[in-house]
C-alpha cells in the first residue's frame, strides 16, 4: 500500500470562522509585536552604545593652549613660553612647528636670532625644553623657553617680551588623543575649534632643542 505524503499542517481550527479568523489576526497582531519591540530595543542598544563611546572620547578629549607670562629668576625677571593641556585626557604631541614672519625655526636660539637679535651666550641663561614626542597629561604644561632678564642681553629680551604675543609668532602642533583621534592648530590664535585630521605628518622643519 502506498502511502502519499502528509499535507503540510495548519492552525487547528474549531469550525467557527470569525474565531478562527480573530486568532489567525491576534498571533499576526503578537508576532508583529514581538518584532517592533525587538528592533526598538536593538536600536536603544546602539544608541546606548554610540553615547557611551561619545562619553569616553569626551572624558578622553585633550585640547593644548599657549601661554606666556614673566616669573622671577636668578637675574630679575625672566620670560617663560609654555604649551599647557588644558583638555581632560592626554595628548600624545606628534609634530611642532615653530614660526617667526612665516618661516619655521629649527630651535629656540634661530627664532631669538630672527625675532629678536639674540646673541648665542650660554651666560645669558637660556633655557630650553622638547615638545614633540612627548604625552602631556590633563593639566600639565611645558615650559620650551625661558630667558631671563640680563646685562648682557638686554635687547633681545626686550624684544622677546613683544614678540611672544605678536602675530608673526606662530606654533603649529599635531596632537593625538589616546583613541588616535588627531588636532592640529596654531596654539598662540587661542582657537577653541583645532581643526581636526586623520593622523599627524612629518613636519618638514620640525622644531626642536638646539644641540
Amino acid at each position: 500500500m502506498h502511502i502519499g505524503p502528509e499535507p503540510p499542517g495548519e492552525p487547528r481550527k474549531i469550525g467557527h470562522k470569525w474565531f478562527d479568523l480573530s486568532i489567525t489576526l491576534c498571533v499576526l497582531f503578537i508576532s508583529a509585536s514581538s518584532l517592533v519591540i525587538a528592533l526598538v530595543h536593538s536600536r536603544t542598544l546602539e544608541r546606548m552604545a554610540d553615547a557611551n563611546a561619545r562619553l569616553v572620547e569626551t572624558n578622553s578629549w585633550p585640547f593644548l593652549g599657549y601661554g606666556t607670562g614673566n616669573s622671577g629668576g636668578k637675574n630679575g625677571s625672566a620670560i617663560e613660553m609654555r604649551i599647557s593641556n588644558d583638555g581632560v585626557g592626554p595628548a600624545k604631541i606628534e609634530s611642532v612647528e615653530l614660526k617667526w614672519n612665516g618661516v619655521a625655526r629649527r630651535n629656540a636660539l634661530e627664532f631669538l636670532q630672527a625675532c629678536c637679535g639674540y646673541r648665542d651666550d650660554r651666560a645669558n641663561g637660556l633655557w630650553t625644553d622638547l615638545i614633540a614626542g612627548r604625552v602631556l597629561r590633563a593639566g600639565e604644561t611645558i615650559t620650551f623657553l625661558t630667558l631671563p632678564a640680563t646685562q648682557g642681553d638686554g635687547p633681545a629680551w626686550k624684544r622677546l617680551n613683544g614678540a611672544r604675543l605678536n602675530q608673526r609668532l606662530s606654533i603649529d602642533v599635531c596632537y593625538c588623543s589616546v583613541f588616535d583621534e588627531c588636532w592640529t592648530e596654531d596654539v598662540p590664535r587661542l582657537s577653541l575649534n583645532p581643526r581636526r585630521v586623520d593622523r599627524c605628518g612629518v613636519s618638514p622643519i620640525p622644531y626642536g632643542a638646539p644641540s
